[in-house]
């Protein structure tokens, strides 16, 4: 399956390494581009045993990729899209910051729209 996983930390890049792993064409998409960087040279921002080892082996192979700039190419075809990006607790509220969700959500409508 074709899918995209929308926030990259550790959420995001765990997910996105094992379903490339499990054989699936992965598009990982965030807006910090030193992470996308790291994550496409396959050495994870964070320590999480074997991720290294995982990201390498599926980039090489075609199955991973990143990108702090997606297109409507990007997520042309894909029939899933995991969306991982920070909910923090919004200031002074106890409630979360959407907000995140929110761009997340807008930049999928504008590339999917025809």
């Amino acid at each position: 399956m074709r899918m995209t996983v929308i926030g990259c930390g550790y959420l995001g890049a765990v997910h996105a390494a094992c379903m490339a792993a499990l054989g699936h064409d992965v598009v990982g998409i965030d807006i910090d581009h030193d992470k996308v960087h790291s994550l496409a040279s396959g050495r994870s921002p964070f320590h999480e045993p074997g991720l290294d080892e995982i990201l390498a082996q599926t980039t090489a192979a075609g199955r991973l990729r990143f990108t702090a700039e997606p297109t409507a190419a990007d997520l042309r075809g894909r029939g899933l899209h995991f969306i991982t990006v920070g909910t923090p607790q919004a200031a002074g509220e106890g409630s979360a910051d959407l907000s995140h969700l929110m761009r997340a959500v807008s930049m999928l409508v504008r590339l999917l729209d025809p």
